[in-house]
């Protein structure tokens, strides 16, 4: 009775431990869900991917280097785009050294995130990958990385410093857009383009220094840079693209190259502490409103190599009291320099040849103009304000006064002398 009893117990425990010995993940629709992290399955590779789960990840994930899948010992090798998106309670995950690729998004949203490291075998960086973690403050690169894609680390408004890898040679579109608390950053030396919208918004930023080797600088890529104090431009940059520094309050210095061939729209507007600003005879082209709003401009020197003064291009200089019109120009466009309440005394070159509407609306300080041609420039009733109209006196070359009193529109000035020898 007693061998019965002890063979029934053996076997009892026996079929215990097959039992556990036996346990092993079932796909389904080649899906499997292991230790609370959901995967695609491949048997035939042996590889396994990360991707997003039925329900949010939460806490500290560790990611496997291998898993078991009816009964194969899969490899996991990638995350899937999307994977931890917009998981919120995910507060640290350990990625394995077997991790080959990463997908679009893979962590975007996850807003208690607060460190990551990426590991070695990872050259590429995908968009968003990490966009809206908001408590990241330290990323570990692998040295080996070779390219990023766009708004990287978009909305990471804890991240303070950054030190990119010697292998990146573009700052891809967005990439800190919104790092509200980004102070410091290493561009690689060998850093051949920087994309729009790179820095927008990264009102902590005060100061940038730009590898000598970039010739391109997109858009909008430091609107909005409140703290930013002064910048420089690399040789090779010959364009100032658009919106560049629009709204940087605190840019006091900006190093112009001669380099720079075409400053275009909206390039500078807003930035309301630049004092003064000196192109060199390579800009030829400005664009509309690129100083328009900068209220502290005192002093511009524009090159013979300009014709045109588009519109908006001055509104709004408050403190604008001299401006040297280049030798070259033909045109003064709509709203040029309205508003520029400083501006006491104008000179119209001989080239001149027309002054759109409102060009000097608002100038109620202009009370000289000096006019070296013969022929009257083209004017509108509004090219200048009523003040100066009545008030300012118009300077004409001797002899050709009477050109002036006979135009349409410039007989409304009231005061059109000879200019004195």
């Amino acid at each position: 009775m007693k061998t019965i009893q002890r063979f029934a117990i053996l076997m009892l425990v026996l079929s215990t431990s097959l039992t556990a010995g036996a346990i092993d993940i079932k796909l389904k629709k080649d899906q499997a869900v292991v230790d609370g992290i959901t995967y695609t399955i491949n048997t035939k590779k042996q590889t396994a991917s990360v991707v997003k789960g039925q329900e949010l990840y939460v806490g500290d994930i560790v990611i496997p280097d291998k898993i078991v899948v009816d009964s194969v010992t899969c490899y996991v090798e990638s995350i899937s785009p999307n994977a931890f998106k917009g998981c919120p309670g995910l507060t640290s995950i350990v990625i394995p050294d077997g991790i080959l690729k990463i997908g679009n998004s893979a962590f975007e949203g996850c807003a208690s995130l607060t460190e990551i490291t990426l590991p070695g075998r990872i050259q590429e960086i995908p968009a968003e990958l990490f966009k809206d973690c908001s408590s990241l403050t330290t990323i570990i690169l692998p040295e080996g990385l070779k390219k990023m894609s766009t708004g990287t680390f978009q909305g990471c408004k804890s991240l303070a410093e950054f030190t990119f890898p010697a292998g990146i040679t573009e700052i891809p579109a967005n990439t800190f857009a919104g790092c509200s608390e980004l102070r410091y950053v290493t561009l690689p030396t060998g850093t051949k383009k920087i994309g729009s919208e790179v820095f927008e918004d990264c009102t902590a930023l005060e100061y940038i220094e730009i590898p000598t080797g970039v010739s391109a600088i997109g858009s909008e890529a430091f609107k909005g840079c409140v703290s930013l104090k002064e910048f420089r431009f690399p040789s090779g940059v010959s364009v100032i693209a658009a919106n560049l520094f629009r709204g940087c309050s605190e840019l006091t210095g900006v190093d112009i190259s001669n380099s720079i061939s075409k400053i275009e729209h909206d390039a500078f507007n807003g930035c309301s502490s630049l004092d003064s600003i000196s192109l060199s005879n390579s800009v030829s082209s400005i664009g509309s409103s690129a100083f328009e709003g900068c209220v502290g401009l005192r002093g511009v020197r524009l090159p013979n190599s300009v014709k045109e003064i588009p519109s908006s291009a001055f509104k709004g200089c408050a403190s604008l009291a001299q401006i040297a019109l280049p030798n070259s120009l033909l045109k003064i466009g709509s709203d040029a320099f309205e508003g520029c309440a400083s501006l006491t005394t104008l000179t119209l070159p001989l080239s001149l040849k027309e002054i759109g509407s409102d060009a000097f609306g608002g100038c109620n300080s202009l009370m000289d103009i000096y006019c070296n041609s013969a022929t009257p420039v083209k004017i509108s009733g509004d090219s200048f304000g009523k003040a100066t109209q009545k008030e300012a006196i118009v300077h004409v070359k001797k002899g050709f006064t009477n050109n002036y009193n006979l135009d349409k529109q410039w007989k409304k000035f009231l005061n059109i002398i000879n200019q004195e020898n």
